[in-house]
């Protein structure tokens, strides 16, 4: 009787919004529906992570749109499963002055913008596993008028992590990056910086953690916190950790070949490369081989703090969910935000078009370190031409599989309006 109310909820929730947003359509909205149903299973690998935080469902709606006026866009993601609703990457962007931009809503960053979230294992500081955080910021860039060739790219923006059983009062996110880009001819270069900061909140354990304008210029230059018992030395308040961000990207015709490396810190001795190779190295070929996206990745975690071995990617004692949001990781799903496991891991991703309106997508990840299975995903996709582009855009069929090697079936059918 439950499960039947439940799947009476859904199709009645799903109607509603499908009634109110194909009257946005009628006011010039871009919208697009997809109904999934699929029978994998909670351990299915693919299935749990890099899924925007969503549990497995056998029965998923999602709507998707964006509508465009003047300087400002506006775009919003809903997801609703058998037993609960999701809001996905929803926010407005708006113009201020000239390349000064202000975006608040939930959504996820405007950094490692390179970084093909379709087929990567994800970004080691800030990649599609959870839910996109509540958020607001400034974006902008600066062009050098003495070498055009040179700009930089930057940002800073606000965060708010949730209150839950742990944190009485939800933590407070802080989060800054500034690029050096290089452009000339068929070719780009990157060095970026991007500073992450928890501070804030509240637990059981700890009581109230500083949270003054005051603190908060503390946490903005990663100055020491209070002494506190125990301690041989001050720490920086709040938790800190962030990346050095490297990309390479050369255009020959329709030819793009992309290199990157994200080099993870939580301290100084991260900053100084004391960790050694340790992140998330990659190489992305686009066309080399007609019409296919090849990706393949390496990441390693077992240099955390050489001198001490006691870094511990994700984790904090204070902070005791680590860097995770609504119990997912923010980064890599890979990286464990309870405990210290250092890992290297293999993946290859794969996408391209078979023949004309037929896609694929190949995910295959292992952790090299220790006894692993592979884990993969596999997406078969027609596409359909539709005048109008009003209609049924797609199907897809996923298959993936379990640590016990058994495999999982889905089917996703995608309308436009």
């Amino acid at each position: 009787m439950l499960s039947q109310l439940v799947k009476n909820n859904f199709i009645k929730s799903s109607v509603i919004l499908l009634t109110l947003f194909t009257k946005l359509h009628s006011q010039g909205f871009q919208n697009e529906y997809n109904l999934q149903l699929n029978s994998y299973l909670s351990n299915h690998w693919w299935s749990q992570y890099n899924k925007n935080g969503q549990e497995p469902s056998k029965i998923k709606f999602h709507y998707t749109g964006m509508y465009k006026k003047n300087n400002v866009d506006y775009n919003w993601s809903i997801s609703l499963s058998e037993d609960r609703a999701y809001i996905g990457e929803s926010f407005i962007k708006s113009k201020l002055y000239n390349n000064i931009y202000i975006k608040a809503g939930k959504y996820y960053k405007d950094f490692s913008v390179y970084l093909n979230d379709n087929i990567s294992s994800g970004s080691i500081l800030i990649s599609n596993n959870a839910q996109p955080m509540p958020k607001i910021g400034l974006i902008s860039s600066y062009q050098l008028k003495r070498n055009r060739n040179f700009n930089f790219t930057f940002g800073l923006s606000h965060g708010l992590f949730e209150k839950n059983k742990v944190y009485k009062k939800a933590p407070m996110l802080h989060e800054k990056f500034l690029y050096l880009n290089y452009i000339k001819d068929n070719k780009e270069f990157s060095v970026g910086f991007v500073h992450e900061a928890m501070w804030g909140g509240s637990t059981e354990e700890y009581g109230d953690f500083p949270s003054s304008f005051k603190n908060f210029l503390k946490v903005f230059i990663s100055a020491d916190g209070p002494l506190l018992e125990g301690e041989p030395h001050r720490n920086a308040l709040g938790n800190h950790l962030g990346i050095w961000d490297f990309y390479y990207k050369k255009t020959t015709q329709d030819k793009i070949l992309k290199i990157y490396y994200q080099h993870f810190f939580e301290d100084t001795s991260g900053l100084r490369f004391t960790n050694r190779i340790d992140g998330l190295w990659g190489l992305e070929l686009r066309n080399y081989i007609p019409k296919t996206h090849f990706l393949i990745e390496y990441l390693q975690t077992t240099d955390q703090d050489r001198t001490r071995h006691n870094d511990a990617y994700y984790n904090h004692y204070q902070y005791n969910l680590g860097w995770s949001y609504k119990g997912y990781t923010l980064g890599n799903p890979f990286i464990n935000h309870l405990e210290v496991l250092p890992i290297k891991v293999f993946h290859l991703g794969l996408s391209g078009e078979i023949y004309s309106n037929y896609h694929y997508q190949l995910k295959v990840a292992r952790k090299i370190n220790i006894s692993d299975n592979e884990k993969y995903e596999f997406i078969l996709t027609k596409k359909f031409v539709n005048k109008n582009q009003v209609g049924i855009s797609d199907l897809s069929i996923y298959i993936s599989n379990n640590q016990d090697m058994k495999n999982g079936v889905g089917i996703r059918i995608s309308y436009r309006l």
